[in-house]
């Protein structure tokens, strides 16, 4: 059966031009023989026949590996020319057969396990986007230092599984790094989680769930790193009710965020797009905190202690600057 991922790629800056996850299936050829001389995309996997005719496709530039046999991965050794790659649903003991891959500019590990050293993708020198999702045997990602040209980096657990991370401080080994998204992890108990953050002179976007770190670590995030998008979040997220975009003309539409998510009842959706909700329940920003349900009263409590007690945070660590 022919697994479709979700495509988690934030393609928004211009960096990644892999193909999407569901259009993976349009460059795969049962028979690789039967691909054109001129291809610049494919899609392999373990059943298909002469897949070795990859090694002879010279204008092939991406190369997505879908559920690989030990030969095909041992094969990229032979693909220095590829730019783009992404491995899904493979067990490699080790990721050397990546260290000649001195052109490559993106890749994306999807459920790949069985290795626990990244540092062949640290010695990466052209890469500069990577995506690495579910990685069950790794949870020590200093390898990664040293990607000095990497620009996007994301990592992500699963829904039902948090991603292991003994320690960020591998962050300030990335001085190119302009977007971060870490979500379903678990995080190391240490403060400032995110410390390494600050070695960071290009970051502009930083994406994370709401439950991602305890409520003084996002309060340390925002005083630390107001210039960031993504840094200054709103301690509430109204759910369940009618939502409404915010005109041009409601003053909310156009003050800074810090400012704008003192109101309990709005949220930035997509495109940057602000609406108001008239719902009466609530997600409260911080490991552990309680969902905000009830009366509408109670709820308008709860939100407003919770979104006191992050700006104290806030203006805190403001102070300790």
């Amino acid at each position: 059966m022919k697994h479709h991922f979700a495509d988690l790629i934030d393609r928004a800056s211009g960096v990644w031009t892999i193909t999407p996850n569901a259009q993976r299936w349009a460059c795969h050829y049962e028979d690789v023989a039967d691909a054109p001389d001129d291809a610049t995309r494919l899609t392999l996997t373990r059943h298909d026949r002469n897949w070795s005719r990859v090694l002879q496709l010279e204008a092939l530039r991406e190369l997505t590996l879908h559920e690989p046999d030990q030969a095909q991965l041992a094969a990229l050794a032979q693909l220095p020319q590829l730019t783009a790659l992404r491995i899904s649903h493979a067990r490699p003991k080790t990721l050397a057969m990546l260290e000649g891959m001195h052109g490559l500019r993106e890749l994306v590990l999807e459920y790949v396990s069985a290795f626990s050293d990244l540092s062949p993708v640290g010695r990466l020198a052209a890469l500069q986007a990577l995506h690495m999702e579910n990685l069950r045997r790794v949870h020590d990602f200093s390898g990664l230092a040293g990607a000095t040209a990497l620009r996007d980096l994301t990592l992500l657990g699963t829904l039902d599984w948090n991603q292991p991370v003994d320690d960020f401080a591998f962050l300030a080994g990335l001085p190119a790094l302009e977007r971060l998204n870490v979500s379903w992890f678990r995080a190391p108990k240490v403060s400032p989680v995110m410390g390494a953050l600050l070695a960071l002179p290009r970051l502009a976007k930083l994406g994370m769930g709401m439950a991602s770190l305890p409520l003084e670590e996002f309060a340390w995030i925002e005083a630390n790193l107001p210039h960031v998008e993504g840094a200054v979040r709103p301690a509430t997220v109204p759910t369940h009710g009618q939502d409404h975009q915010i005109g041009a003309r409601d003053p909310r539409a156009s003050m800074p965020l810090a400012e704008f998510y003192q109101h309990i009842d709005v949220y930035v959706g997509h495109q940057g797009k602000r609406f108001r909700s008239t719902g009466f329940d609530a997600m409260l920003l911080g490991k552990g905190e309680r969902y905000a349900t009830g009366t509408p009263e109670a709820v308008l409590a709860k939100c407003t202690q919770h979104r006191q007690r992050y700006r104290a945070l806030v203006e805190a660590h403001r102070a300790a600057r």
